[in-house]
């Protein structure tokens, strides 16, 4: 049964969901970032979730079919290389899509952290089995931390759940023995770390 829940949450947590997240994080802080209209407020979700989330999600058959993984958890740390380019290059474009809507520069900012966190985690990848669960939720965290550091934002609320959905995460990894404490707690850090001190710049 804990290893079902621990399952479900891995799922629900899935580190491709943490830019779109950011991004919404971003639209409501509740500061002058988020004052956009609404059109261009729906071509910077459709940009970030096409990208980030749908066109990675959708590669899956195509690695599963020629065996550049095995399965959905993609449990093997050197099936994740190819992937990891694949997303890392996605991200990118995501990027430089971004940087030609007028919204504020610390969406830009916050992807181009992002591409930063998913080049870290590939360059760690091919030596180590970084936790890129704990990545994600690292950086949504150091995201908030930033956003209240930077523009004197009340973001307590998303602090506490990110706080909570990072600890449910870990928990679930170390419960599904896909990772090491040390693997989750590094995994945790750069992401935080990463996006806190990019966002601040």
């Amino acid at each position: 049964m804990e290893k079902r829940i621990a399952t479900l949450l891995s799922y629900l947590l899935h580190p491709l969901l943490a830019a779109f997240t950011g991004v919404l994080v971003l639209t409501h802080s509740g500061t002058y970032i988020a004052d956009l209209n609404s059109d261009i407020k729906n071509l910077l979700y459709l940009t970030v979730v096409t990208l980030t989330l749908i066109m990675p999600v959708c590669l899956i058959p195509f690695y599963l079919y020629f065996k550049i993984i095995r399965n959905l958890e993609i449990s093997e740390r050197h099936e994740r290389i190819i992937p990891l380019y694949i997303t890392l290059a996605a991200y990118v474009a995501a990027y430089f899509l971004i940087r030609r809507l007028p919204v504020s520069q610390l969406y830009g900012r916050f992807m181009f952290a992002a591409c930063l966190s998913v080049l870290l985690v590939l360059f760690i990848s091919n030596w180590w089995k970084i936790s890129i669960h704990m990545t994600g939720l690292g950086g949504l965290t150091g995201l908030v931390l930033a956003l209240s550091r930077k523009l004197g934002a009340d973001m307590m609320m998303y602090l506490l759940v990110f706080i909570i959905l990072s600890g449910l995460a870990g928990y679930a990894r170390l419960k599904l023995n896909a990772h090491t404490v040390l693997q989750v707690l590094v995994g945790y850090l750069a992401g935080l770390l990463i996006i806190f001190f990019f966002m601040l710049i």
